[in-house]
């Protein structure tokens, strides 16, 4: 599915650039994972962690899998000035059942462990922007988030 603009929670930053966390580009499993997250969240650019998505955080059936990302990659090379940061497509499965809001980007504490409370936010995409409550579902179909052509986001 087409997304959203990316939105940065304001710590994308010092999460990934700190010395004491794993970088975007990290090799290892689970450095950074998505969720996803119903209708009923107020997105903040503040939200630090996984517990300010409260009880919208999707907690059961398919899309309370919480997916690694793969494919993690740094382009400063395309765009002069710019660096894009990437990572293959988002997929919660071929046969599933989800119907969600937002797709939120999260660096766990331990990598490749999602936390319900601590998992560090770094940014969300709205998956339907046709109105504030509208949600993207699959009936025992494939639910696949495609990436940005240019990566998540970026810096210059």
């Amino acid at each position: 599915m087409a997304v959203g603009t990316v939105t940065k929670y304001n710590q994308l930053e010092k999460q990934i650039f700190a010395d004491a966390n794993r970088q975007w580009d990290d090799a290892t499993a689970g450095n950074i994972m998505f969720c996803l997250v119903g209708n009923g969240y107020t997105p903040a650019a503040t939200h630090t962690t996984t517990a300010d998505l409260s009880t919208n955080l999707i907690s059961a059936g398919d899309g309370a899998t919480r997916v690694a990302a793969t494919g993690l990659a740094i382009d400063d090379t395309t765009t002069a000035g710019t660096t894009y940061y990437d990572s293959a497509d988002v997929t919660w499965g071929t046969s599933v059942t989800i119907t969600a809001k937002y797709l939120v980007c999260v660096q766990p504490v331990a990598a490749n462990t999602f936390d319900a409370s601590t998992s560090k936010l770094l940014f969300y995409v709205d998956l339907d922007t046709t109105s504030g409550s509208a949600t993207v579902s699959s009936v025992a179909s494939t639910f696949t988030v495609f990436a940005p052509t240019n990566g998540w986001f970026k810096t210059v």
